[in-house]
Protein backbone atom coordinates (compact mmCIF):
# COMPACT_ATOMS: atom_id res chain seq x y z
CA UNK A 1 0.00 0.00 0.00
CA UNK A 2 1.21 4.08 -0.50
CA UNK A 3 2.08 5.57 2.31
CA UNK A 4 -1.16 6.89 4.01
CA UNK A 5 -2.00 3.73 5.65
CA UNK A 6 0.54 1.05 6.05
CA UNK A 7 -1.47 -1.67 6.58
CA UNK A 8 -5.18 -3.28 5.83
CA UNK A 9 -5.72 -3.02 9.87
CA UNK A 10 -5.19 0.49 10.17
CA UNK A 11 -8.02 1.25 7.42
CA UNK A 12 -9.90 -1.04 9.70
CA UNK A 13 -8.88 1.47 12.69
CA UNK A 14 -11.21 4.14 13.88
CA UNK A 15 -9.54 7.33 13.44
CA UNK A 16 -7.78 8.98 16.10
CA UNK A 17 -9.52 11.35 18.79
CA UNK A 18 -7.61 14.57 17.44
CA UNK A 19 -7.52 13.82 14.10
CA UNK A 20 -9.97 14.24 11.14
CA UNK A 21 -9.09 12.27 7.32
CA UNK A 22 -9.83 14.41 4.69
CA UNK A 23 -10.63 12.60 1.45
CA UNK A 24 -11.72 12.65 -1.87
CA UNK A 25 -13.89 10.35 -3.48
CA UNK A 26 -13.85 9.82 -7.59
CA UNK A 27 -16.64 7.75 -9.78
CA UNK A 28 -14.26 6.31 -12.28
CA UNK A 29 -15.38 4.26 -15.83
CA UNK A 30 -13.17 1.71 -16.11
CA UNK A 31 -12.32 0.65 -20.20
CA UNK A 32 -14.80 -2.20 -19.80
CA UNK A 33 -17.23 0.42 -18.63
CA UNK A 34 -17.82 -0.27 -14.94
CA UNK A 35 -17.92 1.98 -13.17
CA UNK A 36 -16.38 2.11 -9.44
CA UNK A 37 -15.30 4.41 -6.70
CA UNK A 38 -12.28 5.22 -5.77
CA UNK A 39 -11.34 7.06 -2.78
CA UNK A 40 -8.20 9.30 -2.12
CA UNK A 41 -6.71 10.76 1.32
CA UNK A 42 -5.99 14.47 0.69
CA UNK A 43 -2.51 15.93 1.00
CA UNK A 44 -0.44 13.05 1.05
CA UNK A 45 0.93 13.14 -1.94
CA UNK A 46 0.31 10.27 -4.53
CA UNK A 47 -1.77 10.41 -7.76
CA UNK A 48 -2.73 13.10 -10.41
CA UNK A 49 -5.90 12.72 -12.17
CA UNK A 50 -6.23 13.50 -15.62
CA UNK A 51 -6.37 16.76 -15.80
CA UNK A 52 -3.23 17.30 -13.48
CA UNK A 53 -4.81 17.88 -10.00
CA UNK A 54 -2.80 16.23 -7.09
CA UNK A 55 -5.51 13.04 -6.19
CA UNK A 56 -3.40 11.92 -2.71
CA UNK A 57 -2.74 8.84 -2.18
CA UNK A 58 -4.96 5.75 -2.99
CA UNK A 59 -7.16 4.25 0.04
CA UNK A 60 -9.71 1.75 -1.60
CA UNK A 61 -11.73 1.12 -4.77
CA UNK A 62 -15.28 -0.14 -4.32
CA UNK A 63 -16.76 -2.32 -7.38
CA UNK A 64 -20.35 -2.94 -7.95
CA UNK A 65 -21.93 -6.38 -8.16
CA UNK A 66 -25.33 -7.29 -9.76
CA UNK A 67 -28.13 -9.06 -7.58
CA UNK A 68 -31.54 -10.20 -7.79
CA UNK A 69 -31.90 -9.31 -3.78
CA UNK A 70 -30.21 -5.71 -3.71
CA UNK A 71 -26.98 -3.84 -4.66
CA UNK A 72 -23.61 -5.23 -3.57
CA UNK A 73 -20.29 -3.83 -3.59
CA UNK A 74 -16.86 -5.18 -2.65
CA UNK A 75 -13.95 -2.57 -1.08
CA UNK A 76 -10.60 -2.99 -2.04
CA UNK A 77 -6.99 -1.60 -1.16
CA UNK A 78 -5.27 -0.28 -4.46
CA UNK A 79 -3.83 -2.89 -6.96
CA UNK A 80 -0.13 -4.11 -6.18
CA UNK A 81 2.64 -5.36 -8.49
CA UNK A 82 1.10 -8.61 -8.56
CA UNK A 83 -2.59 -7.77 -9.35
CA UNK A 84 -1.28 -5.53 -12.15
CA UNK A 85 0.74 -8.71 -13.65
CA UNK A 86 -2.10 -10.32 -13.71
CA UNK A 87 -4.45 -8.03 -15.50
CA UNK A 88 -6.19 -7.29 -12.23
CA UNK A 89 -7.56 -3.49 -11.44
CA UNK A 90 -8.26 -3.72 -7.74
CA UNK A 91 -5.91 -5.61 -4.62
CA UNK A 92 -7.52 -7.63 -1.74
CA UNK A 93 -10.77 -7.77 -1.08
CA UNK A 94 -11.02 -5.87 2.58
CA UNK A 95 -15.05 -5.27 3.00
CA UNK A 96 -18.51 -5.11 1.17
CA UNK A 97 -21.71 -3.15 1.20
CA UNK A 98 -24.59 -4.99 0.90
CA UNK A 99 -28.42 -3.45 0.50
CA UNK A 100 -31.83 -4.66 0.54
CA UNK A 101 -34.29 -4.54 -2.47
CA UNK A 102 -35.87 -1.02 -1.77
CA UNK A 103 -32.18 0.75 -1.01
CA UNK A 104 -33.05 1.39 2.47
CA UNK A 105 -30.81 -0.30 4.47
CA UNK A 106 -26.93 -0.72 3.92
CA UNK A 107 -25.09 -3.16 5.89
CA UNK A 108 -20.96 -2.87 5.99
CA UNK A 109 -18.83 -5.73 6.57
CA UNK A 110 -15.12 -6.37 7.22
CA UNK A 111 -12.96 -8.98 6.08
CA UNK A 112 -12.00 -10.58 9.47
CA UNK A 113 -10.87 -14.07 8.33
CA UNK A 114 -11.24 -16.76 5.76
CA UNK A 115 -14.21 -16.43 4.23
CA UNK A 116 -15.53 -14.74 7.71
CA UNK A 117 -17.14 -11.67 7.83
CA UNK A 118 -17.27 -8.80 10.35
CA UNK A 119 -20.70 -6.29 10.11
CA UNK A 120 -19.32 -3.05 11.21
CA UNK A 121 -22.01 -0.58 10.39
CA UNK A 122 -26.12 -0.55 9.23
CA UNK A 123 -27.00 2.59 7.75
CA UNK A 124 -30.59 3.03 6.83
CA UNK A 125 -32.56 5.55 4.81
CA UNK A 126 -36.16 6.94 5.38
CA UNK A 127 -38.81 5.72 2.20
CA UNK A 128 -39.49 8.97 0.72
CA UNK A 129 -41.65 7.80 -2.25
CA UNK A 130 -43.60 11.31 -2.19
CA UNK A 131 -40.03 12.67 -3.73
CA UNK A 132 -39.78 15.48 -0.85
CA UNK A 133 -37.09 17.90 -1.57
CA UNK A 134 -33.53 18.29 0.29
CA UNK A 135 -30.83 16.24 1.66
CA UNK A 136 -31.93 12.08 2.71
CA UNK A 137 -32.81 11.59 6.10
CA UNK A 138 -30.44 8.29 7.34
CA UNK A 139 -29.37 6.92 10.01
CA UNK A 140 -25.67 4.87 10.80
CA UNK A 141 -25.38 2.50 13.91
CA UNK A 142 -21.95 1.85 14.63
CA UNK A 143 -20.34 -0.65 17.83
CA UNK A 144 -19.38 2.08 20.66
CA UNK A 145 -15.75 2.09 20.99
CA UNK A 146 -13.27 3.30 23.88
CA UNK A 147 -10.83 5.91 22.96
CA UNK A 148 -8.16 3.68 21.67
CA UNK A 149 -10.51 2.63 19.08
CA UNK A 150 -10.98 -1.04 20.62
CA UNK A 151 -14.53 -1.86 19.89
CA UNK A 152 -16.46 -2.67 23.63
CA UNK A 153 -18.05 -6.27 24.30
CA UNK A 154 -19.87 -8.22 23.55
CA UNK A 155 -19.68 -8.19 19.84
CA UNK A 156 -23.35 -9.36 18.79
CA UNK A 157 -23.89 -8.59 14.99
CA UNK A 158 -25.13 -5.31 14.73
CA UNK A 159 -28.36 -6.22 12.79
CA UNK A 160 -29.44 -7.76 16.62
CA UNK A 161 -28.20 -4.95 19.07
CA UNK A 162 -29.85 -1.96 17.22
CA UNK A 163 -30.54 -0.74 20.93
CA UNK A 164 -27.64 -2.24 22.74
CA UNK A 165 -25.44 -0.39 25.19
CA UNK A 166 -22.15 -0.78 23.16
CA UNK A 167 -24.08 0.50 19.83
CA UNK A 168 -23.87 4.04 18.92
CA UNK A 169 -26.55 5.71 16.19
CA UNK A 170 -25.76 8.51 14.50
CA UNK A 171 -28.16 10.91 12.41
CA UNK A 172 -28.28 12.81 9.68
CA UNK A 173 -27.53 16.32 10.37
CA UNK A 174 -31.02 18.24 10.19
CA UNK A 175 -30.47 21.48 7.50
CA UNK A 176 -30.55 24.83 9.37
CA UNK A 177 -32.39 27.64 7.93
CA UNK A 178 -30.63 30.44 6.35
CA UNK A 179 -31.53 34.23 6.24
CA UNK A 180 -29.05 35.30 3.53
CA UNK A 181 -29.75 32.65 1.36
CA UNK A 182 -33.71 31.91 2.57
CA UNK A 183 -33.21 28.81 1.98
CA UNK A 184 -32.34 25.50 4.43
CA UNK A 185 -29.55 24.37 4.28
CA UNK A 186 -25.84 23.04 6.20
CA UNK A 187 -22.73 24.21 6.82
CA UNK A 188 -19.39 22.18 4.82
CA UNK A 189 -16.99 24.57 5.60
CA UNK A 190 -15.75 25.15 2.20
CA UNK A 191 -15.96 21.28 1.30
CA UNK A 192 -18.90 20.58 -1.03
CA UNK A 193 -19.68 23.21 -3.28
CA UNK A 194 -22.75 21.34 -5.65
CA UNK A 195 -26.04 20.76 -4.22
CA UNK A 196 -27.01 17.14 -3.72
CA UNK A 197 -29.40 15.19 -2.06
CA UNK A 198 -26.61 12.59 -1.57
CA UNK A 199 -24.90 15.48 0.38
CA UNK A 200 -25.11 14.49 4.12
CA UNK A 201 -23.48 15.22 7.35
CA UNK A 202 -23.65 12.56 10.46
CA UNK A 203 -23.73 13.36 13.79
CA UNK A 204 -24.94 12.14 17.20
CA UNK A 205 -28.10 13.05 18.61
CA UNK A 206 -26.50 14.32 21.83
CA UNK A 207 -23.70 16.72 20.30
CA UNK A 208 -24.91 17.61 16.43
CA UNK A 209 -22.06 20.08 16.17
CA UNK A 210 -19.52 17.17 16.36
CA UNK A 211 -19.50 16.02 12.83
CA UNK A 212 -18.08 12.43 12.18
CA UNK A 213 -18.83 11.25 8.83
CA UNK A 214 -18.93 14.78 6.30
CA UNK A 215 -19.89 13.58 2.77
CA UNK A 216 -20.64 16.07 -0.62
CA UNK A 217 -20.52 16.82 -4.19
CA UNK A 218 -18.01 19.23 -5.43
CA UNK A 219 -17.86 18.71 -9.73
CA UNK A 220 -19.59 16.12 -11.78
CA UNK A 221 -17.71 12.77 -10.25
CA UNK A 222 -16.02 13.75 -7.86
CA UNK A 223 -16.85 14.55 -3.87
CA UNK A 224 -15.32 15.37 -0.72
CA UNK A 225 -15.61 12.63 2.19
CA UNK A 226 -14.25 13.42 5.67
CA UNK A 227 -14.11 11.38 8.56
CA UNK A 228 -13.71 11.78 12.21
CA UNK A 229 -13.53 9.54 15.61
CA UNK A 230 -15.14 6.77 16.07
CA UNK A 231 -15.27 6.08 12.07
CA UNK A 232 -13.14 3.94 10.03
CA UNK A 233 -11.67 4.62 7.10
CA UNK A 234 -13.32 1.54 5.99
CA UNK A 235 -16.48 2.29 7.56
CA UNK A 236 -16.92 5.81 6.15
CA UNK A 237 -16.33 4.80 2.83
CA UNK A 238 -18.97 2.33 3.39
CA UNK A 239 -21.33 4.99 4.50
CA UNK A 240 -20.53 7.42 1.39
CA UNK A 241 -20.33 4.46 -1.17
CA UNK A 242 -24.46 3.70 0.14
CA UNK A 243 -24.94 7.56 -0.25
CA UNK A 244 -23.74 7.14 -3.59
CA UNK A 245 -25.83 4.03 -4.80
CA UNK A 246 -29.16 3.80 -6.16
CA UNK A 247 -32.11 3.59 -3.74
CA UNK A 248 -35.91 2.70 -5.31
CA UNK A 249 -37.23 4.24 -2.20
CA UNK A 250 -35.64 7.37 -1.54
CA UNK A 251 -35.13 8.84 -5.25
Amino acid sequence: MDDGFASIEELKRRVTVASVLQCRLMRMVMENKRTVLDVFEEGRGGLNGVLGERLGTWLLRAVPHRSIVGHSYTLHIPPGQEDFRCGREWGEIVGRVTSNTMGTKYTISEVSGANAWHEVCIVTYDINFMGKKGPRKMTATIRAVDKTGRAIEPLQPLSKQNKAPNAVVLESKSPRWNSETRAFGLEFYNRVLVSSVKNFQLVHPEDVDYIVVQFGKVAEGVFTMDARFPMSPIMAFGVAVSAMDHKLACP
